[in-house]
């Protein structure tokens, strides 16, 4: 069983022996090339914009996340007061 896995991993590795090498058309180099080269590349401003809107989404998330978790301790507290109040009346 052994010998055979390695002949089958020589004939893997042998398989591409007989492939010739396929040479790239140059004028397909060039065209690619000039494309790259032609390529709008980003502003700064732009770049800024949209890192500006980030940080303004983030500070707005996070303004809303501590606001809805005050609300929610200030009403559980608000619960526990009503709570303590009924049980401890005195008439």
């Amino acid at each position: 069983m052994n010998m055979e896995k390695e002949t089958w991993i020589e004939t893997i590795l042998n398989s591409t022996n007989g492939i010739t090498e396929v040479v790239p058309n140059d004028d397909l180099l060039s065209k690619i090339q000039h494309k790259i080269k032609n390529q709008d590349a980003v502003s700064s401003r732009t770049v800024w914009l949209v890192a500006a809107s980030i940080a303004v989404l983030v500070l707005l998330n996070i303004s809303v996340i501590s606001s809805k978790s005050k609300s929610a301790k200030d009403s559980t507290t608000a619960y526990l007061e009503m709570t303590v109040n009924k049980s401890n009346q005195l008439y």
